[in-house]
């Protein structure tokens, strides 16, 4: 029985390559030489179309400060339509408050004329009243007057009580109040 394991003598250095086939070492460098010249040769254009599928994605899309600067702007034209609509909705309330403050005093001048025409009103109706009695009382002197035996004051033409002169003044002084 052979052994398992042979040993073999060393071969010197010199005598390798020789019998390693036709080529020998010469061959594998040659093959290593063209495997790295084809992954130099692919790598160079597969950088290139990376780079430009990467600028190209790039060039499509403004840079970051651009989009910044570009939402900085709008939020800015937001901010001033918000003010600019703050100071209509301010102009618009300080109007509706002058407004209503002008509607409440002209409301208590009404008021005001109101109670001043229910009391010339009032003031007339007295005077009307108290001329109905002038003219009663001068009506009942009339005919104490023109009755036979009516007095020695009725003889004489002097008057007790008020007559229409009397009356027409009280009445002018009743319209004149209701004018003031």
């Amino acid at each position: 029985m052979a052994p398992a394991c042979q040993r073999h003598a060393p071969v010197p250095r010199a005598e390798r390559g020789r019998n390693q086939g036709p080529g020998g070492r010469g061959l594998t460098r040659a093959l290593g030489a063209s495997l790295l010249l084809v992954a130099v040769g692919l790598a160079g254009p597969l950088i290139h179309f990376a780079l430009k599928a990467s600028s190209e994605a790039c060039a499509g899309s403004p840079p970051p400060e651009q989009v910044c600067r570009n939402a900085t702007r709008h939020l800015e034209r937001r901010l001033t339509w918000a003010q600019q609509a703050l100071r209509d909705a301010e102009a618009q309330a300080a109007s509706c408050n002058q407004t209503a403050l002008g509607l409440e005093h002209a409301l208590s001048q009404e008021k005001e004329q109101s109670r001043r025409a229910g009391e010339l009103q009032e003031a007339m109706d007295t005077l009307t009243q108290e001329l109905r009695e002038a003219e009663a009382e001068a009506e009942r002197l009339r005919k104490a007057q023109r009755s036979p035996g009516g007095g020695s004051a009725a003889s004489a033409g002097f008057s007790c009580g008020p007559g229409p002169g009397t009356a027409a003044a009280l009445l002018l002084l009743g319209l004149g109040a209701l004018r003031a």
